[in-house]
C-alpha cells in the first residue's frame, strides 16, 4: 500500500505537468495570434490520433475494461475487435465528410449539434440534441472521478477517503480545462497517451512474470482448468449473453467511436487537413487493437490468478494483483506499479473528462444560451462565460460521482447508448435529400425514449445497450420523412457545400 502523502505528491506532480502544458499552449497561441479560443482548435495528425485514442481509453483501460474481460471472457474481446474493424468504414462515410463540410463552411462548428443544424435548419432539433449530448456528458465525466477516487482509496488502503479524492481531483480537473482549453488537453493527451499505453503493457508483462513466470501458456492452462467459461459464451460470469454479442459491439462501433460528443468533435472538426483525417481513420484502429488487447490480457491474467471476485471488485483487478501477488515478489516493483496505476488511471481518465467538459461547455454556451434562449454573449466575455460553464459542469459531475452505481462500466455504457439514436439522423442527413427536420426531431425523441425504456423499464440495457433505440430512430426517420415535407431551400446550401467537399476529396485522392 502507498502512503497518502506519496499519492498526493504524485498527483501534484502530474497536475503541475498538465498546468504547465496549459500555460505553454496558451502562451504560444497568444504569440501566434491565431488561437481559436477555449473551445475550438485545429491539430496535426499525430496530436489528432493521440487525443482521440486518449479520449477513448478513459477509465476503460485501468478499470472497466479489465473488469469486463474478467467477467465476460474471450468473447468480450472478440466483440471489441469486431467493432474496431468497422471504424475506418464508418469514419470514411461519415466523419471524413463532416470534416470536409466543416472546412468548406469555414471551420466554425463547435458542438455536434452545429452540424445537424446546418443540414436541417431546425432550432428545436438543435436544442434537443444539445440536451441529449449534455446528458451523455455527466455520467461519463462522473465515471472518471469515480475511477480516480477508487484508485486513490485502494492504493492507500483507505488512508485517502474516496469522497476526498473525488472532490480534490474534480476541482483540479475543472481548473485545468478552464485555464487551458481544447488544445492544451490535446497536447497533453499526445504525451501521456503514448506513456500510458506503454504502462499498460508493462503491467501485463509484470503480472504475467509474477504470476506465471512469464509463461502465457501457463496462464491459459490455469484458466482452462479453473475458469473454462473464459473461452466461451456467455463468459465466466455469464455476463455475455447472445443478445450482447450483437448489442455491445454495435453500440460501441457507433456510440463510442463516433457519436459521443467529445469524440464527434475530434473525429469531425479537429483535423488540420485531409491527411490528418485519413491517418485518424487507419491508425486509430491499430492503436485501439493494441490497447484493448493489453486490457484483455490483464483480465485474463487476473482471472487465471484468482477466481470468484465480487462484481464490484473486478474493476479493481490491477491493484488487487499488485497488492496480493507483486508485493510478495518485489515490494519496490509493487510500489512503482501502484503509483503507475494511480497516475495512469488519473491521466487517461482526465483526458476524457477534459474533452467532455470543453464540448459540454460549448453545448451550453452555443446550443442552449445563444441559439435557444437567444442570450448574446459579447466576444470579449466568451472565454469567461465558457470557464464559468465548465466550472458548473465539473462540479455537477463531481456531485454525481460522490454516490455512484456499482460499476463504472454502467456509467460509460449509458452515455454511449443515449447518443446512439442520433447516428441515423447523421447518415440520412448526409445522403438522403428527402430527410426532413420533422423526421429528425421525431427520430431523436423516439430513439431516446427507446433507450430509456431499454434501461429503466425493460431491463435490456446491459445486453442491447443503445441498439434498440438506434433501430427505432432509423425507422422513424424513414417513415416520417416520407410523410412530411421540408422546404428544399433549407438544405440547398448544405448540399452545395457537400458536393464541393466531395469533389475536393476525390481531386485530392487522384
Amino acid at each position: 500500500m502507498l502512503s497518502s502523502t506519496t499519492v498526493w505528491i504524485t498527483f501534484a506532480i502530474y497536475m503541475c505537468f498538465l498546468l504547465g502544458v496549459a500555460f505553454y499552449v496558451t502562451q504560444q497561441e497568444k504569440k501566434q495570434k491565431d488561437g481559436k479560443g477555449l473551445l475550438k482548435t485545429s491539430v496535426s495528425w499525430p496530436v489528432l490520433v493521440m487525443t482521440y485514442i486518449a479520449s477513448l481509453m478513459s477509465t476503460w483501460v485501468f478499470f472497466a475494461g479489465p473488469g469486463a474481460y474478467y467477467r465476460g471472457g474471450l468473447g468480450y474481446w472478440l466483440s471489441e475487435m469486431s467493432y474496431i474493424a468497422l471504424f475506418p468504414i464508418i469514419a470514411h462515410f461519415t466523419m471524413n465528410k463532416v470534416w470536409m463540410i466543416n472546412q468548406e463552411m469555414g471551420g466554425t462548428f463547435v458542438t455536434p449539434a452545429d452540424f445537424y443544424y446546418e443540414r436541417f435548419k431546425s432550432p428545436v432539433l438543435r436544442t434537443i440534441l444539445g440536451l441529449i449530448f449534455l446528458a451523455a456528458s455527466f455520467p461519463y465525466i462522473s465515471s472518471v472521478l469515480v475511477a480516480i477516487g477508487q484508485a486513490a482509496e485502494y492504493a492507500t488502503g483507505g488512508a485517502i477517503q474516496y469522497t476526498s479524492a473525488v472532490v480534490v481531483v474534480g476541482l483540479i480537473m475543472t481548473v485545468f480545462v478552464c485555464i487551458g482549453g481544447v488544445k492544451s488537453a490535446a497536447t497533453a493527451d499526445t504525451v501521456q497517451g503514448l506513456l500510458f499505453i506503454g504502462l499498460l503493457w508493462f503491467i501485463v508483462i509484470a503480472c504475467l512474470i509474477v504470476g506465471f513466470g512469464g509463461s502465457f501458456s501457463a496462464a491459459v492452462d490455469s484458466l482452462w482448468e479453473n475458469a473454462p467459461g473464459f473461452f466461451s459464451y456467455p463468459g465466466p460470469d455469464g455476463w455475455v449473453p447472445y443478445a450482447s454479442r450483437f448489442g455491445y459491439p454495435f453500440s460501441c462501433a457507433i456510440g463510442w467511436t463516433i457519436m459521443l460528443p467529445h469524440v464527434f468533435v475530434r473525429a469531425g472538426y479537429f483535423g488540420d487537413n485531409l491527411k490528418s483525417q485519413r491517418k485518424l481513420s487507419f491508425i486509430t484502429p491499430l492503436l485501439q487493437a493494441l490497447v484493448w488487447t493489453g486490457t484483455m490480457l490483464i483480465g485474463l491474467i487476473g482471472l487465471a490468478l484468482v477466481t470468484g471476485l465480487a462484481t464490484s471488485d473486478t474493476e479493481l483487478i490491477i491493484p488487487y494483483m499488485i497488492n496480493n501477488f507483486v508485493t510478495a515478489f518485489n515490494p519496490t516493483l509493487a510500489s512503482f506499479m501502484m503509483i503507475g496505476f494511480f497516475v495512469g488511471a488519473t491521466a487517461v481518465g482526465l483526458s476524457t473528462a477534459n474533452a467532455f467538459l470543453t464540448v459540454a461547455s460549448g453545448i451550453v454556451s452555443s446550443d442552449l444560451l445563444k441559439n435557444t434562449f437567444k442570450i448574446e454573449i459579447p466576444e470579449a466575455k466568451e472565454t469567461l462565460v465558457n470557464r464559468i460553464i465548465i466550472a458548473v459542469l465539473g462540479i455537477g459531475s463531481l456531485i454525481i460521482a460522490i454516490n455512484p452505481p456499482e460499476l463504472i462500466f454502467t456509467l460509460i455504457m449509458f452515455s454511449i447508448s443515449i447518443v446512439m439514436p442520433l447516428f441515423p439522423i447523421l447518415v440520412f442527413g448526409l445522403y438522403w435529400k428527402k430527410a426532413t427536420k420533422q423526421a429528425a426531431i421525431a427520430a431523436t425523441l423516439v430513439g431516446t425514449a427507446l433507450v430509456l425504456l431499454t434501461y429503466f423499464a425493460w431491463d435490456l440495457g446491459n445486453t442491447w445497450y443503445g441498439a434498440i433505440g438506434l433501430f427505432g430512430s432509423a425507422l422513424t426517420m424513414v417513415v416520417v420523412s416520407l410523410l412530411t415535407k421540408q422546404d428544399e431551400a433549407d438544405a440547398k446550401d448544405f448540399y452545395d457545400v457537400c458536393d464541393q467537399a466531395t469533389e475536393y476529396f476525390y481531386d485530392v485522392q487522384e
